[in-house]
């Protein structure tokens, strides 16, 4: 007879960032309540990270219209130096979500089914899963958030509504 042992699992380490609804920035076009961040919760697991972002509105949509579109970027900074190493980044379109991973440390990009990185809706929280090596492993580091939201004539620049979290440009700690 033989014996076999469960794999012990840690209890998820995490940080919660909060951001009140209604602080993002002007838009040309009359955006949807969900275009606002409200916050978010990165969680680190036995097998990788889980970063569930709360939209404004009560409901993360699964698409929008043809013309606008919305990124929501994480941002990463592992080595303490100040400076963005890792990027999971979420882009909806009206076909749906996709997604992107950015190695800034060794200028790699990856999209799509090639970033590694799963992406749900449930409810109100737009959920990215994404395994331990995007952020180095990583178990203690800075991240924010930022999001962008507009037609596809106006994303990226002062006519898309903007929002970030923290609102006070510095970036939160993990474990919280």
């Amino acid at each position: 007879m033989s014996e076999t042992t469960a794999p012990a699992t840690q209890n998820p380490t995490f940080a919660t960032i909060t951001d009140p609804v209604g602080v993002r920035t002007f838009s040309a076009d009359p955006p949807p309540p969900w275009a606002d961040l409200a916050g978010a919760t990165l969680s680190r697991l036995n097998d990788g990270y889980e970063l569930r972002v709360q939209l404004g509105g009560g409901q993360a949509p699964t698409s929008t219209d043809s013309n606008h579109t919305m990124n929501i970027a994480s941002f990463y900074d592992v080595d303490g130096d100040g400076t963005v190493d890792y990027e999971v980044w979420a882009n909806l379109a009206d076909t749906g979500w996709g997604t992107s991973y950015f190695d800034d440390k060794h200028g790699r990009s990856a999209f799509k089914g090639d970033s590694g990185v799963a992406v749900s809706v449930d409810g109100g929280f737009l959920v990215l899963t994404f395994p331990l090596d995007h952020l180095a492993g990583a178990d203690s580091f800075r991240w924010s958030l930022a999001s962008e939201w507009g037609s596809y004539a106006v994303i990226g620049s002062d006519l898309a509504a903007r929002d970030d979290a923290p609102d006070n440009d510095q970036p939160a700690t993990f474990p919280g």
